[in-house]
């Protein structure tokens, strides 16, 4: 976040620079072109001729390095970009990671801002079965595949991300009871559209949630493990 800060206050900074010596250059020309005798007195006077020419080659040499510099911001911006997707992002899915799910989960420090929250787990059923069988490249293709259709769908209804392995987390805020009902019957119909085209592969998601407002926890960690607990109590099919 401060990085970011800085590259905003520093390409404003110099989209300023950029302005203003853009801006002297213009001046000096048409000072130029409007004076005829200021032209006439520069280019007989030679101390006048040098000085002018000096001031003219520092001004073209601060637009380039100002250019130059433009060029470097960029190159820091895509390569902190790339830092933040390596950080941030799942490297297998592409989605947020657990270091990600970690700073949502930092900002429900109090009751008041668990209102109105619900946490909903998933995981694979038969993601082992397929690793066993197919190999892991066949499960991590699988993993790949839910994921796009759990962010194509999650991302409309809150902040969604994979807990690491074969756990993939939701956090909905505000929720309630039927948008989890929602969201569920949204993701299981476009997994049975999924796996009507991978009959010998199909999805089999095990799901559990909790809702901040139906149970008595103080803290967002009481409400993910409460959401594991429930979770782990299902059986594999």
């Amino acid at each position: 976040m401060r990085e970011q800060k800085f590259v905003k206050q520093f390409r404003t900074a110099k989209i300023v620079h950029l302005c203003w010596s853009v801006g002297m250059e213009i001046i000096f020309i048409l000072v130029l072109v409007a004076d005829k005798n200021l032209r006439t007195r520069i280019f007989t006077n030679t101390a006048l001729f040098a000085l002018c020419a000096f001031t003219w080659f520092f001004l073209l040499l601060e637009l380039i390095f100002l250019f130059y510099d433009f060029y470097k911001l960029r190159a820091f911006a895509l390569e902190s970009h790339h830092l933040s997707q390596t950080v941030y992002l799942d490297r297998l899915t592409g989605i947020p990671n657990r270091f990600s799910l970690d700073e949502i989960f930092r900002t429900y420090t109090t009751p008041e801002s668990l209102e109105n929250t619900g946490c909903l787990l998933f995981s694979i059923a038969n993601l082992k079965t397929v690793n066993e069988i197919s190999g892991h490249a066949a499960g991590d293709a699988m993993i790949q595949d839910f994921c796009s259709i759990f962010e194509e769908i999650g991302d409309t209804f809150g902040f969604i991300g994979r807990n690491g392995g074969n756990e993939f987390v939701a956090v909905i805020t505000p929720c309630s009871a039927q948008i989890i009902q929602d969201f569920r019957t949204t993701l299981e119909n476009r997994i049975s559209l999924y796996n009507k085209e991978h009959e010998t592969a199909p999805i089999l998601l095990r799901s559990a949630y909790t809702l901040y407002a139906e149970e008595s926890v103080q803290t967002f960690t009481e409400l993910l493990i409460l959401t594991y607990n429930k979770l782990y109590q299902i059986s594999q099919p």
